[in-house]
C-alpha cells in the first residue's frame, strides 16, 4: 500500500518576489557574469601564453655544447 503525504508548502501559490529578493538576485547575476568573463580572460590569456612557448625556439642545445667557463663574476 503507498501512502501519499501532501505538503502545505507545495500548494501554496507562487507568491510575486519582493524587491529585495530581486535585487539579490541581480546582484548574484552580475557577479556570476563578472566571474564567467573573467575565467574567459584568463582562459584566454593562458592559451596565448601556451602559443607563445610553442612558437619560441628552443637554443639550450647551443649553450650545452660551449666548453669555455664562466667567469667567476657575473
Amino acid at each position: 500500500m503507498t501512502t501519499a503525504v501532501f505538503s502545505t508548502a507545495l500548494a501554496a501559490t507562487a507568491e510575486k518576489p519582493s524587491r529585495l529578493s530581486l535585487i539579490a538576485m541581480r546582484v548574484v547575476d552580475a557577479l556570476a557574469e563578472s566571474r564567467a568573463k573573467r575565467a574567459a580572460r584568463e582562459l584566454r590569456r593562458y592559451e596565448a601564453f601556451i602559443q607563445d612557448l610553442s612558437r619560441r625556439q628552443d637554443h639550450s642545445a647551443e649553450f650545452l655544447d660551449q666548453a669555455d667557463l664562466l667567469p667567476a663574476k657575473i
